[in-house]
């Protein structure tokens, strides 16, 4: 099955890329439960998340990734397995 992945604040080539790797993007106007948020920490802050309230299946959870210098490979690597990369 499909992820569907909400953006704020991230580039058109990694949605596009992302696109490309069977992911359905979306934005904050979606009516639907997401696999992932996705944003850019250099033009966005956490608090715009209160926009995803209506789209986080309180059973299951949304990850959160922070595409700042990441690759549409590492985001996918990072949603299909639910980790972050080490911080050290």
């Amino acid at each position: 099955m499909k992820k569907t992945i909400a953006v704020s604040n991230v580039s058109q080539e990694l949605i596009e890329n992302l696109e490309s790797m069977g992911y359905v993007i979306v934005d904050g106007g979606y009516e639907g439960y997401v696999d992932a948020i996705l944003y850019d920490s250099d033009y966005s802050s956490l608090g715009y998340l209160s926009v995803f309230d209506n789209v986080i299946d309180m059973n299951s959870g949304a990850f959160l990734v922070d595409a700042k210098n990441k690759s549409a490979h590492e985001i996918s690597n990072m949603i299909e397995s639910r980790r972050h990369t080490s911080l050290f």
